[in-house]
C-alpha cells in the first residue's frame, strides 16, 4: 500500500509539472501572437509637407543675389552688363556709349542645396569666388520661408602701382557674407530680405579719412510676376558704415555704426524679368556702377535721388548634366 501511495504521489507531481510546462508554452506562444499582431500594424509615417514653389527663378535679379539654386549638376553661366550713368546725355547716349562695366561668371551646382562659383569683373579686375547654400526651404502648409547663405570673396588684380603705398598682398582681398529670407507669397507676389556683412582688408583713406573696412547692409527685393514669364521687380540696399577704430568710437561713441550721410550711397533698381526654364534676363535701372555686392555696398558713389542712375542687364543660362 505505501508503494501504491508513493507511486500516486509521482504521477501527481509528474502531471503538475507538465501542466506547468503546458501553460508555459501556451503564455509564451501568445505573448509572440501579440507581439506579432503589434508588428504587423504599419507605424504611422511622417510625411514633410510638399516643398512650395522657389520664390524666386533665378540666382540673381539686378544687383541681388536670391536664395535661388539650379537644380544639382547644371551649369551656370551669368553675364551682367552696367552702362554709364546717365549725366553725359547725348555725348554718350545717355550712358549706352560711356564707360561701361561687365562680369562674366560660370556657377555649378554640386546639390540641390548647395551652389559655387567663379567669375571675373572689367572693373578694379576683380576676380571672385562664390558660395551659397540653402538650408531651409518654404513648404506648402509648413515652413513659411526659405533662408540661405551667400558668400564672395574678391581679389583685385589690378597693377600694384595702382594701390597704395606699402601695400600688401592680403590688401587685395574682399569678403561678403549675406543672409537671405524669402517667401512666396502667392503665384504673383515674391518678397526677401537679406542682412549682410562686408569687410575689406584695405580701404583708401587719403581723400576721405573716414572710410571704414566694415559695413553691414540690409536689402530688400520683390517681384510681381504680370505674365507666366515675365515679372516687375524693385530693390533697395541701404549700407551701415561699421567703424572699429578704438579712438573714433572714444570721440564719436555714437556714431560707430551709422547710415552715411555721403557715399557709399543706397543702391535702387527698378526692371523687368524674363524668364524660362534655362534662360533668365532683367534689364533695368540702377544707381550702382559696381556688379560684385562689396562694391556696391562699400563704393557706390551715385546717389539714385539726384539722377545718377544706369540702364543695366543679366543674362542666365543653364545648361544640366
Amino acid at each position: 500500500m505505501l508503494f501504491i501511495h508513493k507511486t500516486t504521489e509521482k504521477m501527481q507531481t509528474s502531471i503538475s509539472s507538465f501542466k506547468k510546462i503546458i501553460l508555459s508554452v501556451v503564455f509564451l506562444a501568445a505573448g509572440a501572437g501579440i507581439a506579432m499582431a503589434q508588428d504587423s500594424i504599419p507605424a504611422p509615417e511622417v510625411t514633410e509637407k510638399p516643398l512650395a514653389r522657389a520664390p524666386f527663378e533665378s540666382g540673381i535679379c539686378m544687383d541681388l543675389q536670391t536664395v535661388a539654386v539650379p537644380p544639382a549638376k547644371t551649369l551656370e553661366f551669368v553675364l551682367q552688363h552696367r552702362f554709364g550713368t546717365i549725366q553725359g546725355g547725348w555725348s554718350d547716349l545717355a550712358g549706352l556709349w560711356g564707360s561701361s562695366n561687365i562680369r562674366l561668371g560660370l556657377n555649378f551646382s554640386l546639390t540641390s542645396n548647395l551652389v559655387i562659383g567663379l567669375g571675373t569683373t572689367k572693373n578694379n579686375r576683380l576676380q571672385d569666388f562664390q558660395l551659397k547654400y540653402t538650408f531651409l526651404h518654404q513648404r506648402t502648409g509648413g515652413f513659411p520661408l526659405t533662408i540661405a547663405y551667400y558668400g564672395n570673396v574678391s581679389l583685385t588684380a589690378v597693377d600694384k602701382k595702382q594701390l597704395q603705398p606699402n601695400y600688401k598682398f592680403v590688401d587685395r582681398f574682399a569678403y561678403y557674407h549675406e543672409i537671405l529670407f524669402a517667401r512666396r507669397f502667392n503665384k504673383m507676389l515674391s518678397l526677401q530680405l537679406g542682412v549682410s556683412y562686408t569687410h575689406f582688408n584695405r580701404v583708401d583713406k587719403t581723400n576721405d579719412s573716414t572710410a571704414t573696412n566694415d559695413a553691414l547692409a540690409i536689402a530688400l527685393l520683390a517681384r510681381v510676376k504680370v505674365s507666366p514669364q515675365s515679372s516687375i521687380v524693385l530693390s533697395y540696399q541701404q549700407p551701415i558704415q561699421i567703424n572699429y577704430d578704438p579712438a573714433f568710437v572714444v570721440r564719436y561713441p555714437k556714431s560707430w555704426m551709422e547710415v552715411p550721410k555721403k557715399a557709399p550711397y543706397p543702391n535702387i533698381s527698378l526692371g523687368w524679368e524674363v524668364s524660362t526654364s534655362t534662360h533668365a534676363f532683367h534689364v533695368y535701372i540702377s544707381a550702382a556702377q559696381g556688379i560684385l555686392p562689396s562694391e556696391i555696398v562699400m563704393h557706390n558713389t551715385n546717389n539714385f535721388f539726384n539722377g545718377f542712375i544706369l540702364v543695366g542687364f543679366n543674362l542666365t543660362r543653364l545648361w544640366s548634366f
